[in-house]
């Protein structure tokens, strides 16, 4: 039998893996390393994100817009915000929605 601490983090897991096969079966797994990192680091930079995920920043983008609401083809999701930063105009800051939390 797995050490009590081994059996709780896998008891996590299998509660995320629940919630994210409600929000999708077929929700793919770089959505939920990106919305992860969000939900961890809320405010985090579109660039930031790229660079945590070890995902080229185009295939970031396309993601986040899949998991807002501006997504131009196929499913959005409206699980995080994107807003432009008050700081840098230029930067792009993502947070989780209501829906998202």
């Amino acid at each position: 039998m797995a050490k009590p601490q081994t059996m709780e983090t896998l008891t996590r897991c299998r509660a995320l893996l629940q919630v994210w096969q409600k929000i999708d079966a077929e929700f793919p797994l770089q959505y939920m390393l990106c919305l992860i990192e969000i939900a961890a680091d809320e405010g985090i930079y579109l660039s930031d994100l790229a660079t945590r995920t070890q995902m080229p920043l185009s295939t970031v983008s396309r993601i986040v817009g899949a998991l807002s609401d501006h997504r131009p083809k196929g499913k959005s999701y409206g699980l995080i915000r994107v807003d432009i930063s008050a700081t840098e105009r230029r930067r792009k800051e993502l947070s989780l929605s209501p829906k998202g939390r």
